[in-house]
């Protein structure tokens, strides 16, 4: 997918294998997942295989969702973006 968008203070680009990390301690945090259905990861090997999903997205439906990066930093602060959600309703896939 490879899409870039810059701000002031944030780079916007494709989640990688790289931000294993970043997002292992996003996803970890009981406190993030109160708003993402409650069921926070335990494991790096759970943060890459969410990493792994999410760019079978951009494979699959020409989307989904961005890394946010500190532009000062190249700090990973988390991620946004739309993801063409198929498992929760699979009678009626939405964005």
């Amino acid at each position: 997918m490879n899409i870039h968008i810059e701000t002031n203070r944030f780079i916007l680009r494709d989640i990688a294998l790289t931000d294993v990390q970043g997002m292992f301690e996003l996803d970890a945090d009981p406190e993030v997942h109160k708003y993402l259905g409650n069921k926070p990861i335990k494991t790096l090997k759970e943060a890459e295989a969410n990493i792994l999903y999410i760019t079978k997205q951009y494979e699959d439906n020409g989307m989904g969702r961005l890394a946010i990066v500190d532009k000062k930093t190249n700090e990973f602060v988390g991620w946004t973006g739309i993801k063409y959600e198929q498992v929760v309703r699979p009678e009626f896939p939405y964005y």
